[in-house]
């Protein structure tokens, strides 16, 4: 008897038998596969999460539609006997399983093992309807074949049929991405793909082929650098025209704001460079280029070169802002007791304060 054959009997008896009490043990693989006890399952799912190592945690969930009074009680009594009854319903179980496994180590050659058979009930809620779920598990190494970082998955569910009502799912852990799958699967995820019944796999399918995740970023190789930027042939070295360069913007900021009168107070610097105020011989420093100082030094400097005081219309037309935002400006420096402000007639002053600059 060809392998595949083994197998969907096999399963068969697993689906039928396996929540069954001994007395209602029998039944062919279709509809009465989806008998629990007295019950009926509305959906029976196989999954399997597969490790790095090829074992695989194996689960049947059969799920019960509770449409009723009477369905919810039936099922808590079949909970009931599962729960007193443990030993038999495992024992069932893990003797069809330990038949499956033997069944797929002869077929693929691979060793296998099958164990920590144990069930499980619970009820949970839909999005209209409740459910009662029976499920059973086993841990069975040797479900897949590891080799060069890749994991392949399959060959021991070989020729496995689903009827209307079962849905099969593989699942593995993020570390490892798919690689191949056949056949297309009914459903695909970045750690899993599943198939809905009804669905013969033909020879060789199910297959997964799962390969280590690569999703790390890709470096660049760095490219080496020299002491000093190349030279063009014939021409000046790149780093002395750098150099030349930013003399150039220095000295020509230093002359536009000396002769634009923005490097040097109005307030008595002499001829010869030294300040008249103190009188030390001290040369003012530069003033650095407008972009490179806020809205408030702005003002301040400009404060500065008109000796401390000066109308805020003034202020407006020197900055060239417009009023809304002179004013904010100004009254946050205000409240920041940066500037005083006060109004002179229907003007607005402004000075620096302990300034005593006079104000037309």
């Amino acid at each position: 008897m060809k392998y595949t054959t083994v197998l969907t009997i096999v399963f068969a008896a697993i689906l039928v038998a396996g929540v069954m009490t001994p007395a209602s043990a029998s039944g062919s693989f279709g509809a009465d596969s989806q008998q629990v006890g007295d019950l009926e399952a509305d959906l029976v799912t196989i999954t399997t999460n597969v490790s790095e190592t090829g074992t695989a945690e194996f689960q049947i969930r059969y799920a019960i539609r509770l449409t009723d009074q009477n369905e919810t009680e039936a099922f808590e009594g079949l909970a009931t006997d599962i729960q007193e009854n443990t030993s038999v319903y495992l024992g069932r179980f893990s003797d069809r399983m330990n038949a499956t496994v033997e069944a797929a180590e002869s077929a693929t050659g691979r060793s296998m093992a099958i164990g920590d058979f144990a069930v499980s009930t619970n009820t949970t809620a839909g999005i209209d309807r409740q459910y009662g779920l029976v499920t059973y598990s086993a841990s069975w190494s040797g479900f897949a074949a590891v080799s060069d970082e890749k994991i392949y998955i399959g060959d021991a569910l070989e020729g496995l049929f689903l009827d209307a009502e079962t849905e099969l799912q593989i699942q593995w852990d993020s570390d490892y991405e798919l690689g191949t799958v056949e056949p297309a699967p009914t459903e695909s995820t970045n750690t899993s793909v599943s198939w809905v019944g009804p669905l013969e796999f033909l020879q060789n399918e199910p297959s997964v082929t799962l390969t280590t995740a690569t999703d790390e970023p890709t470096t660049e190789t760095p490219t080496a650098t020299t002491t000093e930027p190349p030279a063009d042939e014939g021409g000046v070295p790149w780093l002395l025209l750098i150099v030349g360069i930013g003399v150039l913007f220095l000295l020509g900021g230093g002359w536009f704001w000396r002769t634009s009168g923005g490097s040097i107070a109005e307030s008595g610097a002499t001829g010869g460079g030294e300040s008249a105020e103190s009188g030390t011989g001290t040369t003012a420093e530069p003033s650095p280029p407008p972009e490179l100082l806020s809205n408030e030094e702005r003002v301040e400097q400009y404060l500065d070169s008109v000796g401390g005081r000066a109308k805020q219309q003034e202020i407006i037309d020197a900055l060239e802002w417009t009023e809304a935002k002179a004013s904010q400006v100004l009254s946050e420096m205000s409240e920041d007791d940066r500037i005083e402000k006060f109004r002179i007639g229907r003007e607005n002053v402004v000075k620096i304060p302990d300034s005593d600059g006079q104000t037309e």
